[in-house]
């Protein structure tokens, strides 16, 4: 069975939630070394960065042992920021032997057809598969970004991530448009950037499920520490 708290239930969630990434093996040796009530408060869901960490599985099992806040499984695609393989088969080689631990999954849209046998495996062992886009440079208009939240349902996918550059507060009013709106599938937006703090708070309020913070060191422009985030979001 998946992590403890059921795919289903994270995304049901009436709040806000924290993602603690951990990108990299020192991220990872201090999140073992947390105590369960430090763990609590640091985030709700951890992100295990696959493609980033390059730890392998029994490793990975090792560290975790003991683990029971839900995990998310990340391979990401060189041309989203990750430094994954560019072939599917590369990337659901470092996803599938961890299945198991995971209680959500993220693929890129633009891998959504390369990768279906993979996200039908992990819908059928209960995992849901979020569906994530990005732009490190800018924040797209609103067809495209429409058009990729429009996308992931027929494409059996579970929910939904925008992570954009923003340039200007009209990039900010465009993403805070779109999180505050009902769609099909939950969605997760974020902005990058100067704005990028302000953004995750301002969107999490409109409706952002999942909200990511680094628990080391940052590993994206605009974010802030996992901990502070949960802490912030609890108190607006």
């Amino acid at each position: 069975m998946p992590q403890l708290l059921s795919s289903s239930n994270l995304l049901l969630s009436s709040r806000p939630l924290t993602v603690g990434v951990i990108p990299d093996p020192g991220t990872l040796q201090l999140w073992a070394s947390l105590s369960p009530a430090q763990r609590e408060a640091s985030c709700d869901v951890i992100e295990l960065r696959l493609d980033t960490l390059k730890t392998p599985a029994a490793e990975l099992r090792t560290a975790l042992a003991g683990n029971s806040t839900p995990i998310l499984l990340t391979a990401r695609h060189p041309a989203e920021g990750g430094q994954g393989s560019e072939a599917a088969a590369g990337r659901i080689a470092q996803l599938e032997p961890l299945l198991d631990l995971a209680t959500l999954m993220d693929i890129e849209l633009r891998s959504a057809m390369d990768m279906r046998s993979l996200v039908q495996k992990a819908q059928g062992m209960g995992v849901r598969v979020i569906g994530s886009f990005h732009d490190f440079q800018a924040t797209p208009g609103e067809e495209v970004l429409r058009g990729a939240i429009n996308f992931a349902q027929p494409a059996g996918l579970d929910a939904v991530k925008l992570a954009t550059f923003l340039n200007s507060s009209a990039d900010l009013n465009r993403l805070i448009t779109l999180t505050s709106e009902v769609h099909r599938l939950r969605l997760s937006s974020m902005g990058m950037g100067p704005l990028g703090r302000v953004s995750r708070l301002v969107l999490a309020k409109c409706g952002s499920l999942l909200n990511y913070g680094y628990l080391g060191e940052a590993n994206a422009p605009g974010q802030w520490p996992a901990a502070r985030l949960k802490e912030l979001l609890a108190e607006l």
